[in-house]
């Protein structure tokens, strides 16, 4: 029997038509499976302990709902391999799981000023990134183009901050930095190939400044990260890779880690749990 968990507020609540079909199917193959809203379980682990009887687990949901059971299990030695389904309304994680899903994804840890950490699979972000999802997460409708305009609002009003960021040890200095984007996976913002060489399923982690470039020209390296070309402007497009990294901006910032909000950000701390979990791409 299979699990299908799902998240009827995915894709402002439309993404109930996905479960439907998806219910369709297993009637019509005569699948055995249960269903169960997320929203309804209180504890992910406990629930999965009483009901170890679960050949495979089906997540509806965007990277929101992801990023919730990501948190919720980070600790939980999880079985079965859980299958993903595009409900949401940015499903970037999905995006790169489809073209790398043969391995187990390594969960990543963030520590936000030294104390909170918080846990993601696909990407963590700080500054212009952060407010971003700020205007999204305030927005009425989601989607590609709402994290469009959003972008180029938050583009037009961001003001550019020192940022220190120390990458395995090595240190780095911007006197006039937009964001700081630290990715597991490729993709952002409802298909931006932000880090086109990142990979899930090792330890390894994508960095990327954008610093002191002008407002008319931010625009024009914006667009290109829908192509990942956006790296080809070295002289305000830092990159690199590594395993630790902690940053500071000299005032507090917005964060957000796989689209989850944080207020009043100035140090992050990011580096691999070593523990990973298995998506894979529901066909």
């Amino acid at each position: 029997m299979d699990l299908i968990l799902y998240n009827p507020k995915s894709k402002n609540s439309r993404g109930n038509i996905q479960t439907h079909k998806l219910i369709k199917a297993y009637k019509k193959a005569n699948k055995p499976f249960r269903l169960k809203s997320i929203l309804k379980i209180d504890d992910v682990t406990s629930y999965l302990d009483e009901h170890t009887h679960f050949q495979n687990i089906i997540l509806l949901g965007g990277d929101g709902t992801i990023n919730n059971l990501v948190n919720n299990i980070v600790h939980y030695d999880l079985q079965p391999d859980i299958y993903l389904k595009k409900n949401g309304s940015g499903n970037d994680f999905l995006r790169t799981l489809k073209i790398q899903d043969h391995k187990p994804q390594f969960i990543m840890e963030n520590t936000l000023d030294n104390t909170d950490k918080h846990y993601f699979i696909n990407g963590t972000g700080i500054g212009l990134d952060g407010l971003v999802i700020d205007y999204v997460d305030n927005a009425k409708n989601k989607g590609k183009l709402t994290y469009f305009l959003s972008s180029f609002r938050a583009m037009m009003n961001f003001v550019p901050e020192p940022l220190d960021v120390t990458i395995d040890g090595e240190s780095y200095h911007f006197k006039k930095a937009y964001t700081l984007i630290i990715n597991n996976g490729q993709f952002v913002g409802g298909g931006m190939r932000m880090t086109p060489d990142a990979n899930l399923y090792d330890e390894d982690l994508e960095i990327l400044v954008v610093h002191r470039v002008p407002k008319y020209l931010l625009l024009v390296i914006f667009s290109s990260v829908y192509f990942g070309l956006h790296t080809r402007f070295k002289r305000y497009v830092f990159h690199k890779r590594g395993r630790h990294i902690k940053a500071s901006f000299t005032t507090p910032q917005i964060g957000q880690s796989d689209g989850e909000k944080f207020i009043d950000v100035t140090t992050v701390e990011v580096q691999s749990t070593n523990k990973n979990i298995h998506f894979r791409a529901y066909k």
